[in-house]
């Protein structure tokens, strides 16, 4: 379920992107104990890390309170600048914080880049 989910809001996003774009998409939960109030703290702390950078374009992130799951979608302008970016995620304080809070056993992360979609003519 949560794989058909995932491949519905892709698509869905793909539709937006322009040319070139490449989306990470992060399903996680956070650990039990942390409280809808301090998840969105937490992920609204993750803007301030990822806007700063090279390659960042965009981030949406959508709460399911039916499942407790957060989807997250960061466009990049290639896979190489999204791929650096991970890892510098990886060795910074503030979203080491973060992800210290997320159940690692939840987690789905992947790059995708769009191969293909299509649009409602008007």
């Amino acid at each position: 379920m949560k794989q058909l989910i995932l491949g519905g809001l892709i698509m869905l996003l793909t539709n937006l992107a322009t040319a070139g774009d490449v989306f990470e998409v992060v399903s996680v939960k956070f650990k039990a104990g942390i409280n809808i109030e301090e998840q969105k703290k937490l992920m609204m702390d993750l803007n301030n890390v990822i806007k700063k950078f090279e390659g960042f374009k965009s981030r949406d992130y959508y709460y399911s309170a039916e499942n407790g799951r957060w989807i997250d979608f960061v466009a990049w302008t290639d896979i190489k600048l999204a791929k650096k970016a991970s890892e510098q995620a990886m060795t910074n304080t503030l979203a080491g914080n973060v992800f210290s809070k997320m159940d690692e056993k939840s987690m789905i992360f992947s790059h995708y880049e769009r191969v293909g979609g299509v649009k409602k003519e008007k």
